[in-house]
């Protein structure tokens, strides 16, 4: 939530090619991308369990990659965002490995 109503959440735009989420991320941006772009989320141990962020990548013509600190996202290592459309995705963890529980 936002520290200023607590009733929002903190939404973050963002070009950058690496991008570590932290306690203050729930939404964040991706516009105008000028290359693969690496997201960070945070370790599954560090955050409170039901945590959820999302992820927003628009039609630039780069692939986003999503990688957790540590555990794993699905079963596996990583998951993308492809390229030359706009995707999202949302995660939640359960204190360990992180989930997607919507994609588009």
């Amino acid at each position: 939530m936002s520290g200023n109503d607590n009733t929002s959440e903190t939404v973050r735009t963002s070009s950058a090619t690496a991008i570590t989420l932290t306690n203050n991320d729930y939404d964040l941006l991706l516009v105008s991308l000028t290359g693969a772009t690496a997201v960070t989320l945070p370790s599954g141990l560090l955050v409170q369990p039901g945590r959820l962020y999302r992820i927003y990548k628009d039609a630039s013509a780069q692939t986003v990659t999503i990688t957790p600190a540590a555990g794993l996202i699905d079963g596996g290592a990583n998951t993308t965002l492809a390229s030359g459309a706009a995707h999202a995705k949302a995660f939640v963890t359960d204190g360990t490995n992180w989930f997607t529980i919507t994609a588009y």
